[in-house]
C-alpha cells in the first residue's frame, strides 16, 4: 500500500513538472540598450521591468534616483507591445507564443496598481495573449482580488494564501540567496544547494505552479544547471549568451 501511494506521489510530481515548458526571462530588461525590442527580437518568452510613479505617470526604473521623463511604461513598453499585438492580429508574436510581462513596483504599489488596473481594463481584448504578473509591492494576498483578473501575483514561498488568493498567483519566486551562498556559476552548484532548490522546485510544480529564481549568475553553467534543476523562468541580463545556449 505505501509503495503504491509512493508510486502515485511521484507520479503527480512528474505530471506536474511535464506542464511547464521552459521561458527565457529578460531580467531587468529596461537596462538594456533596447528595452522590450532586444528581448522581443530574440523571440524571449518573458520581459521584466521595474515601475515607479511619479506626478501620476509610471517610470520604469531601478532606482527612484533613475527616473527620466523619457523613460516611462507607456513608451518603453506599452506602445511596442500594443503595435505588436496589432500587427500580429491579437497575438504578441506572429507564432501565438505567449508573453510574459513582469511588473516589479518598487514602492506605492498600490498607487501603480490602480493606474495599471485603469489601463488593463480598457484593453482586455488585446491582452488577452499577453501573461501580466505584478511582483515587488504587492497588495496582500485577501486583497488580490480587488484588482482586474487579467492580472496575476508573483508568489514567495513563505507567505501563506487561501485557495482563492491562490488562484491568482501565477508563479512562485525566490532569491537564489535563499537556498545557499553567492555562487559566480563557474563551477558546479554545491550539492546542498541543488538539492534545496531542487526541492522548492518540485513542492511547486507539484502545486502546478512555475518558479523563478532571481540573483543567478550570467553564464552558460549556470543555464545549464537551472535547465536541469527545470525551473522554469531562465533569467539573464546577457539576452545573446542565454539564447545562443538554448539555440545550441
Amino acid at each position: 500500500m505505501e509503495k503504491n501511494i509512493r508510486f502515485i506521489i511521484f507520479s503527480l510530481v512528474l505530471l506536474a513538472n511535464q506542464a511547464f515548458a521552459q521561458l527565457l526571462h529578460s531580467h531587468n530588461d529596461y537596462e538594456q540598450k533596447e528595452p522590450f525590442y532586444a528581448a522581443y527580437n530574440l523571440g524571449f518568452d518573458s520581459i521584466e521591468a521595474d515601475l515607479y510613479i511619479k506626478n501620476d505617470k509610471l517610470y520604469v526604473a531601478h532606482d527612484w534616483k533613475d527616473i527620466n521623463r523619457k523613460r516611462t511604461f507607456k513608451s518603453l513598453y506599452w506602445k511596442p507591445l500594443l503595435a505588436k499585438i496589432k500587427a500580429n492580429k491579437g497575438y504578441a508574436y506572429a507564432n501565438k507564443k505567449e508573453l510574459y510581462l513582469l511588473l516589479d513596483l518598487k514602492k506605492d504599489g498600490k498607487q501603480i496598481l490602480a493606474v495599471l488596473d485603469k489601463l488593463f481594463r480598457h484593453h482586455r481584448k488585446d491582452l488577452k495573449h499577453v501573461h501580466i504578473t505584478i511582483s515587488g509591492d504587492m497588495p496582500k494576498p485577501e486583497e488580490f482580488e480587488q484588482y482586474d483578473k487579467l492580472m496575476f501575483f508573483d508568489g514567495r514561498r513563505n507567505t501563506e494564501y487561501s485557495d482563492k488568493a491562490y488562484e491568482r498567483v501565477d508563479m512562485v519566486s525566490a532569491s537564489f540567496l535563499d537556498f545557499g551562498k553567492y555562487w559566480p556559476g563557474k563551477q558546479q552548484l554545491p550539492e546542498e544547494t541543488y538539492q534545496n532548490i531542487r526541492a522548492f522546485v518540485m513542492a511547486n510544480h507539484a502545486k502546478g505552479k512555475r518558479v523563478r529564481i532571481w540573483g543567478t549568475p550570467n553564464t552558460t553553467l549556470a543555464f545549464e544547471t537551472l535547465k536541469k534543476l527545470e525551473v522554469d523562468f531562465i533569467g539573464t541580463d546577457d539576452l545573446e549568451l542565454l539564447k545562443n545556449f538554448v539555440d545550441k
